[in-house]
């Protein structure tokens, strides 16, 4: 996809975002950043296989597997607007509050998967996104310097 399709993308994505869940769009659009799913593996699986099809860190901006098809695939769009929805949880600040850094994680990722099913609901997908057992993926000990959030491929 080229760059002036993607910034199109996200514009949609986030108007989409801000009419299901309130969210302002961002002054600033992230970086989208494709990679080989192996160097996904790589940075969040210690390189084993895994699901992981994207994640956003604040520093790098969203990683998305360079096999997603965001311009055909509704559902492949979603995964893309699930992170855009970690990037305004962290640009807004909506979840500082909770002192807790395993609840902050676990609140911020159950909801992008609401507003990720609502999207797809709203376009009459067929599919949703499951929401994976996050309860026992991270620790109080975590520093928050992993990526936030990976988005699994979904279910049906």
């Amino acid at each position: 996809m080229d760059q002036s399709a993607l910034v199109s993308l996200m514009v949609e994505l986030f108007a989409a975002i801000r009419l299901i869940s309130a969210y302002p769009s961002p002054a600033v659009l992230p970086e989208v950043h494709a990679l080989p799913q192996s160097e996904i593996q790589r940075r969040l699986c210690n390189s084993r296989p895994c699901r992981v099809k994207a994640y956003y860190h604040p520093d790098s901006g969203v990683i998305v597997d360079e096999t997603l098809d965001l311009q055909n695939d509704p559902f492949d769009r979603s995964i893309l607007l699930h992170e855009l929805v970690h990037h305004l949880q962290k640009t807004t600040g909506k979840y500082q509050v909770v002192p807790n850094f395993c609840n902050r994680r676990i609140s911020e990722e159950f909801e992008a998967y609401e507003i990720q099913n609502r999207y797809l609901s709203q376009i009459h997908s067929p599919r949703h996104a499951l929401v994976v057992g996050w309860n026992g993926r991270c620790t109080d000990g975590d520093d928050g310097s992993k990526p936030a959030a990976p988005a699994q491929s979904g279910g049906h």
